[in-house]
């Protein structure tokens, strides 16, 4: 049993501000998501589970906006789809609000004690946008979790913040330092059945 809280920011609850901090005494990135009504939740993303992540939001990010420009089908090759990507992401981040501080909450949706997500699920949609599940399967059930229903501009902030984080964390100097000879991880492009980081 699971106790799960639904964002879906196309139509009944909009997430209103992100935050990401990497804490360097838990080593984890803490995730702050806040809707308009101030309330909030807390999540630690651990390393492993943070440089999984990425790719794959990196990956939904290009297949999103190339739905929503229409041209998904007349694009000629990948190469096509990462260039209109890229062009969407740097115009997108123009736009978006980086400075206003982050209103402290009211509410806390599941809890102040952030959830220890242990499963991502990554689900992209027929009309467009990406649901994001977060479990925490830690002890005995009920488990905590939640899903939110994302249009692709909070994706591209999503990853914008994330690779902050992981820049001030220090984690890819020691991905550097303890496998210097791997390859980088090969990237799946999402497809319409759920992907699941665990």
């Amino acid at each position: 049993m699971t106790t799960c809280v639904l964002f879906d920011t196309t139509q009944r609850m909009n997430i209103h501000q992100l935050s990401l901090l990497h804490d360097p005494i838990q080593d984890r990135i803490l995730l702050r998501i806040s809707t308009t009504e101030r309330e909030e939740i807390r999540i630690w993303l651990t390393r492993r589970l943070t440089l999984g992540l990425q790719p794959y939001l990196q990956r939904a990010s290009v297949d999103l906006i190339a739905k929503e420009a229409s041209v998904e089908t007349t694009l000629p090759t990948p190469q096509a789809k990462e260039m209109l990507a890229e062009f969407k992401q740097q115009e997108n981040l123009q736009k978006a609000d980086f400075a206003t501080p982050y209103e402290e909450p009211v509410k806390f949706l599941l809890g102040e004690n952030p959830l220890l997500v242990t499963d991502i699920q990554i689900s992209p949609q027929n009309d467009g946008t990406l649901v994001l599940g977060f479990q925490e399967k830690i002890g005995e059930p009920p488990h905590r979790a939640f899903q939110v229903k994302v249009k692709s501009e909070l994706v591209i902030g999503l990853q914008h913040l994330l690779k902050d984080a992981v820049g001030k964390s220090g984690w890819l100097q020691v991905e550097a330092v303890v496998k210097p000879q791997e390859k980088e991880p090969e990237v799946v492009a999402p497809t319409q059945r759920p992907t699941y980081l665990n």
